[in-house]
């Protein structure tokens, strides 16, 4: 019976640090609320493109507390606030991507002089 209980006690211990050491590899570079969504999707489709490691995650504490974050399925009608993560192997990376995508993203838009 003590085997047992050890057993159990290690396979909880480790399933918490692999927990644990899995959330601690992203970092959040972009928060918006849930009417900006299709701003934070472009952006993680933008860094998908340049090979960046990136998802995106509702916010803790958002409005709707059920759903599909990519989908418009929500429990009481409403988007949660998003946030887009980052591999922190790739954070300066996705900064520097991010910035030119800003970039592009106002000058395409201007005229030729």
């Amino acid at each position: 019976m003590d085997v047992i209980m050890i057993i159990v006690g290690v396979t909880v211990f480790l399933l918490v640090a692999v927990l644990i050491i899995r959330t601690n590899r992203w970092k959040t570079v972009l928060t918006a609320p849930g009417n900006q969504a299709e701003e934070i999707q472009d952006k993680h489709a933008y860094l998908h493109g340049r090979g960046i490691r990136s998802r995106i995650r509702e916010l803790e504490g958002s409005s709707a507390s059920t759903g599909i974050v990519a989908g418009t399925m929500h429990a009481r009608g409403s988007t949660p606030a998003l946030k887009l993560q980052v591999h922190k192997d790739d954070v300066q990376r996705a900064k520097e991507a991010l910035m030119d995508y800003t970039h592009v993203l106002h000058t395409s838009h201007s005229p030729l002089v």
